[in-house]
């Protein structure tokens, strides 16, 4: 197991988990256009490749995460916000989730970050267990109302049911 910065080998298997990880986030909201996730991640391979770790296993990328550097433009704090984190269902509830985990943390601390932020919906109950393993309070709750019930759960496993 190696964690490594992305390449542009990883891009194509990246962009898939994104489009994941907006259904799993946004339900029938999602951005689903696999080229709208591979142009928004070479975009960001310029500016912020330094906090976009893969989690290589044999060669192969089973899991990744993307960590942005972010300022408080009020009180100038610095801090550091996941963006994305991921990882392949073979690899799921092992040490691999961790060490990605922990390499991100070790990522924000070597950039100074005073604190680390991140955003996870309300179902996604084995990123909330993540968070809460090391360390991570939660602060904020987004409250919602939709007519469209369960539509976006729906999708999401109508969209991904054994599709790589």
């Amino acid at each position: 197991m190696i964690i490594r910065q992305i390449e542009n080998r990883d891009l194509t298997q990246v962009a898939k988990w994104e489009r994941e990880i907006s259904v799993i986030s946004f339900g029938e909201e999602a951005i689903t256009d696999l080229d709208f996730h591979l142009h928004k991640l070479e975009k960001a391979m310029i500016r912020e490749r330094s906090g976009m770790l893969v989690l290589d296993m044999n060669g192969f990328a089973a899991g990744w995460m993307w960590m942005e550097i972010r300022v408080n433009s009020v009180i100038q704090e610095t801090y550091m916000r996941f963006k994305s984190f991921y990882v392949s269902k073979p690899f799921r509830g092992t040490a691999s989730v961790d060490k990605l985990f922990e390499a991100g943390m070790s990522y924000a601390k070597q950039q100074e970050a005073q604190r680390i932020v991140g955003h996870v919906h309300f179902d996604n109950q084995p990123m909330r267990a993540l968070y809460q393993r090391h360390g991570f309070m939660p602060t904020h709750l987004t409250m919602e109302y939709s007519d469209h019930g369960a539509v976006g759960e729906n999708k999401r496993d109508e969209l991904f049911d054994g599709k790589p």
